[in-house]
């Protein structure tokens, strides 16, 4: 596994193109200068030693010394360590409303923008606990399995938008399903289902799956987004969804719903646009419950690799010392470096 320690450095590498540009200008400019003075066959026989080629020479390995150094303060790094470990924890699914609706934005920016800040939040508040994704819309669809890779979560979250579930409308039932079904087989360990949904079910039953939720001792918290005055679903340009009737088309929370999923499975409701404070009981709760020992494979090291660029650039910092603007007889005779 490879990476960049300090990717962002990456970027001075924009300063070659740059350079290039400026040497070849500045070039230009003195060989503007030289010509009203005297030819080029002029030139050559007054200075006798002089090589014109070796300006350009020292000029790439100046370059080249410039993006070994660059490179190096990225560090890059190889994984050189994977290793078993085990961590205390439970499991957790979170199924993810990301239908239309969602796109409402009467809370700010909207409502699945605004699920998407929580849930990030939520996984930096987690300690040893897997984390699987479900999207739901008119269907559901594992995002993602249960993993306590937290950086390769937030990372997908940050990617999900409607336009992944084609089927529009709120299968709450088949996302909770594809929840339950998507967690291991251990019964000893804890398993709780995050649902966030502004609550228009329009697809299936949802109690009944939360009955079956209820039989597995699976707990399911949900998270109402919206709010009871609602707002309408931007469709693009300034646009907004209208019904038959060309009236524009107004998405309210429905709590009645999510608020008996909870309470049936013995789980918690939550407003998604309360204070995060408030959001914050959602990890005390996973903090008090039964955590079992579980295994994972994770990389646990990288090996730093920059001392191989700091020698390179060091090693051409020291030929292009030794490279001058003169003609040299060695190289003459070689003919390296000269016309």
């Amino acid at each position: 596994m490879f990476r960049f320690e300090n990717p962002d450095i990456l970027y001075g590498l924009l300063i070659v193109p740059l350079l290039i540009l400026i040497f070849v200008l500045l070039r230009l400019q003195r060989k503007k200068i030289l010509s009203k003075f005297a030819s080029k066959q002029m030139l050559t026989s007054l200075v006798v030693d002089y090589s014109p080629n070796k300006p350009y020479i020292k000029f790439i390995f100046s370059l080249l010394v410039i993006s070994s150094l660059i490179v190096a303060l990225a560090n890059p790094q190889f994984g050189t360590k994977v290793e078993k470990v085990k961590r205390a924890g439970i499991e957790i699914m979170f199924a993810l409303d990301i239908s239309n609706s969602m796109l409402s934005n009467d809370i700010q920016p909207n409502r699945l923008d605004r699920a998407k800040s929580l849930l990030t939040k939520l996984i930096d508040g987690l300690t040893g606990d897997k984390v699987g994704i479900v999207i739901f819309a008119g269907d559901a669809f594992l995002q993602m399995p249960l993993t306590t890779d937290y950086s390769a979560s937030k990372l997908l979250l940050s990617t999900i938008s409607p336009e992944l579930i084609a089927q529009q409308g709120t299968a709450i039932g088949a996302a909770l399903d594809m929840s339950i079904n998507s967690f291991s087989k251990d019964k000893d360990v804890s398993k709780v289902v995050l649902l966030i949904s502004d609550g228009e079910n329009h697809e299936d039953d949802a109690i009944d799956i939360a009955q079956e939720a209820k039989d597995k001792n699976i707990a399911v918290y949900t998270i109402g987004m919206g709010t009871p005055n609602g707002g309408p679903i931007p469709i693009g340009s300034g646009n907004f969804l209208k019904d038959e009737n060309g009236e524009v088309v107004i998405t309210k929370l429905s709590s009645s719903l999510l608020s008996e999923i909870a309470e049936l499975t013995k789980g918690r409701f939550i407003f998604g646009d309360a204070k995060f404070s408030e959001i914050e009981s959602f990890i005390s709760d996973v903090a008090k419950m039964n955590k079992k020992e579980m295994e994972d494979v994770i990389y646990t090291e990288y090996d730093s690799k920059f001392y191989y660029f700091l020698w390179l650039a060091f090693a051409l910092i020291i030929i292009e010392i030794f490279i001058f603007e003169k003609k040299s007889p060695l190289f003459s005779k070689l003919k390296l470096f000269e016309d």
